[in-house]
């Protein structure tokens, strides 16, 4: 009986339940298409998630969200101590359908093409890597735990159908209902950050993120282009103002315009990842081809410390096949700014409506600047209890830790920090990509080492954080 209770007969019980938890329970998740805006398939994910859950939860809260249903299950485990574990069911929509080697949300096992080819097997599906795989995987693992009396303490499962659009339903319960997390101690987002070489990646923060429409209309009907040179045109007005906030590769927005300056202690970090990064990998990976900037240290510097300006939507004129010559009158773009700045959010606004203002004086357009969503930018401590815990886990693995000073991406999660004080860490492995882009996917052979990693961060986490209360 003693045996049964160690982690290594855990971690042979992980093992031999692998094939299965793939066939059938992960892929059947994987085939339900639960992209944000699809009601009918954002359903079906929120059946079986509610199946799942009730297999070991001790209560379970469904919050009518904005858009998606949002889930806060409590799990008891063998202290009181509660750790809050944030995932995600909603992904993106499919884009590009005819560059998928398979329909999205069939699932099916396939070898990718060059340069991803030597991974092997993998699950080709929108959600495989972000982030319908680690959230079942880690729910696995508790049911497993739960089912051997191994949860060495207590959860507050917090599932996010809304994550995609920006949390709206998670924001507004962290700020108006703190009291639902008061007794937890810290967060973990259950995820895949193991780069192609073997090694896992801890990153120590997320950017922030400024997400925004810029909107420019007249009360023109759309006349023929013999007209332009007496009225408005928005698309042209457009690109001007686009070029008083980003140009020459340069964010022109006042509180951005500065370089970022390195703590000695992120210094020391950046030497250390330039000099044992794969940078190739990590964009082989991501499915990037071309750079702006040669020089890869000077890449990966911009990629976590440099002010983004990303335009991913423009849209004005005539957009069906064929020409037609005519002044549109409107045309919008959503924008997303990403920055390492500790600065507000209202700070960054502030800045973009100064520029705004000042380029409507010699306008006849209307302009509307409008937000789709923001939080500013979250950082914790490398010697923390949850990074060092993470870390150990991997140690016990034989998998060696890379160290980012912070993720060139954003997350909700900063909201976590800002609002409730808890250190969070995104991180476990397996080796997954291609997020938000066509043949995303999840190598079949890393989910074990998934499986195992999250138990193993559990037990660990449960050591370290009651050798340092004693």
């Amino acid at each position: 009986m003693d045996q049964e209770l160690t982690p290594k007969f855990l971690e042979e019980i992980l093992k031999k339940s692998n094939d299965q938890f793939i066939q059938d329970e992960l892929i059947p998740f994987l085939k339900i298409p639960s992209n944000t805006l699809n009601k009918e398939g954002i359903e079906k994910a929120r059946e079986y998630i509610l199946e799942y859950l009730s297999d070991f939860c001790e209560s379970l809260e469904e919050i009518d969200g904005l858009i998606n249903p949002l889930f806060l299950a409590r799990v008891n485990g063998n202290s009181n101590d509660i750790m809050l574990i944030y995932m995600m069911y909603d992904t993106q929509p499919i884009n590009k359908k005819n560059e998928w080697i398979s329909s999205p949300f069939n699932a099916e096992i396939h070898d990718l093409p060059p340069p991803l080819d030597n991974l092997g097997h993998c699950i080709i599906a929108r959600g495989a890597y972000n982030s319908k795989t680690p959230m079942l995987s880690f729910l696995n693992v508790i049911k497993i735990l739960k089912q051997n009396k191994m949860l060495p303490f207590s959860l507050l499962l917090v599932i996010d159908g809304e994550e995609e659009k920006g949390s709206p339903t998670l924001l507004k319960l962290l700020e108006n209902n703190k009291d639902k997390f008061n007794k937890c101690i810290d967060a973990f987002y259950p995820s895949t950050k193991q780069e192609l070489n073997g090694k896992a990646v801890i990153k120590l923060g997320y950017k922030g993120i400024l997400s925004l429409k810029l909107r420019i209309y007249t009360k023109n009907k759309e006349p023929h282009s013999a007209f332009s040179p007496i009225i408005p045109n928005p698309a042209s007005e457009l690109i001007q103002l686009l070029k008083l906030l980003y140009s020459n590769n340069k964010i022109q927005i006042n509180c951005l315009k500065s370089p970022y300056v390195l703590s000695l202690e992120e210094k020391t970090m950046m030497n250390e990842l330039v000099h044992e990064l794969d940078f190739k990998k990590v964009l082989e990976k991501a499915g990037i081809i071309i750079l702006t900037e040669k020089n890869y240290d000077k890449a990966i510097f911009d990629l976590l410390f440099k002010p983004s300006f990303n335009i991913s939507t423009l849209k004005s004129g005539f957009l069906e096949e064929g020409s037609k010559h005519y002044v549109p009158n409107e045309a919008t773009c959503n924008i997303d700014i990403r920055f390492t700045h500790d600065v507000s959010l209202s700070t960054i606004l502030n800045d973009i409506q100064k520029i705004i203002k000042s380029f409507a004086k010699n306008s006849k357009s209307k302009i509307e600047l409008s937000l789709n969503l923001g939080y500013e930018r979250s950082r914790v401590k490398k010697d923390s209890k949850i990074i060092q815990s993470l870390k150990s886990c991997f140690g016990k693995l034989g998998i060696e830790t890379e160290f980012w000073p912070i993720s060139p991406a954003a997350a909700p999660l900063s909201k976590i920090q800002a609002n409730l004080g808890l250190n969070f860490v995104v991180g476990g492995l397996g080796i997954g990509g291609y997020a938000h882009s066509p043949n995303e996917f999840i190598q079949i052979k890393s989910i074990l080492n998934s499986r195992i990693s999250y138990f193993y961060f559990l037990n660990v986490y449960s050591n370290i954080h009651l050798l340092s209360e004693s």
